[in-house]
Parts: C-alpha cells; structure tokens; sequence
C-alpha cells in the first residue's frame, strides 16, 4: 500500500514515519497536480509575484535534492543547491523530476531511519559562513515538508491570481486544516 492511500484510509495506527513520508510526497502531489492545471506562461511569469511559479517547484525539488545527496554521507548540505533552469522554465522537466522524487520518498518509507542521526549545514545570515548542526532524518523531512508548504502557500497567490481555482487546503500545513476542520 502507498502511504497516500494508508494516510487516506484513516488508519489508527499511522505511524510518524508514515506522516512524515506522507508529507512529504503530498507537497509533491500537489506540485505534480498544479503543472497539469496551469499554462506554461504562468509557470514561468514572475510579473505577479517575486519568483515564478517554476522558481519556487524548482526550490522544493532542490532542498529534497540536497537531502537524499547527503543522506549516504551522514551530512546535508542545503547550500549546495542545484539551481537547475530547466525545471524553472519547463514544466515537462519539473514533472519528471516530481514523479523521481515521489518514487525515492515511498522507496525511502520502508526504512527504519527517522532517528538516525545526521548533520545539516545551511547559510543562516548573508555576512557569515553556513551554520552546522546535528540532526535527525525525521527532524530534516518534517523540515522538508513544512518548508514546501510555505512554498505552496506562496504558489497559491500566484497561481490565483491568474484565475485558476484551487483545492481550498492547497498550500495549508496539515496543523490549519485540522484546526479549520473542528
């Protein structure tokens, strides 16, 4: 079973890996789910906003990207960023790369590694070097998915104001949509 439809399914005994796997390849369903909703004109169009629509997919596929590089090393480093253009100006190559990425994440949901401990390195502060800590690989994908949905928050104006309807939870951390449910 994929973790999307155990998560749909309501299963009592979800475990965080579970969630946190879950997160992460729901932030990138709905990045998959967007680039066959919009035009490519407005994947690439910054008029409306400071950075495209593409700028931010290719952001959220960087940091996973700087994740999954450091993970056999013990050491991420989301400094070392790829920056790829073509995912930024070509939705074909950023829904190859959604669909990869969506693959090693419910690869990765097998394992037993939420714990494992790892160091982050990442510039904090323009005028001084990157920060090193310790962390955990569940602590660096909760990361993950709350850094996406900020994200997908800010893709959402974007993509509104071109008149494209969106799902009303597109965007929203899991914590606001439990809060407006109740």
């Amino acid at each position: 079973m994929t973790i999307s439809k155990a998560l749909n399914q309501g299963d009592k005994q979800i475990t965080d890996a579970t969630q946190l796997h879950g997160g992460c390849v729901r932030s990138i369903e709905q990045c998959a789910h967007l680039l066959q909703l919009i035009s490519a004109e407005a994947y690439v169009d910054s008029s409306r906003g400071t950075s495209s629509v593409g700028v931010h997919i290719r952001h959220i596929l960087d940091r996973f990207h700087c994740f999954f590089t450091g993970l056999p090393v013990g050491s991420i480093d989301y400094d070392a960023r790829k920056r790829d253009k073509s995912v930024e100006n070509k939705m074909d190559v950023a829904t190859i790369a959604l669909d990869s990425l969506g693959r090693r994440i419910e690869t990765m949901a097998a394992l037993d590694h939420l714990e494992t401990p790892i160091t982050v390195r990442e510039s904090v502060h323009y005028r001084g070097p990157a920060v090193t800590m310790r962390s955990t690989v569940g602590r660096e994908l909760m990361g993950l998915v709350t850094h996406s949905i900020h994200h997908l928050a800010i893709i959402a104006l974007i993509v509104k104001s071109y008149g494209y309807e969106m799902d009303s939870d597109f965007g929203k951390a899991a914590s606001t949509i439990l809060y407006e449910s109740t």
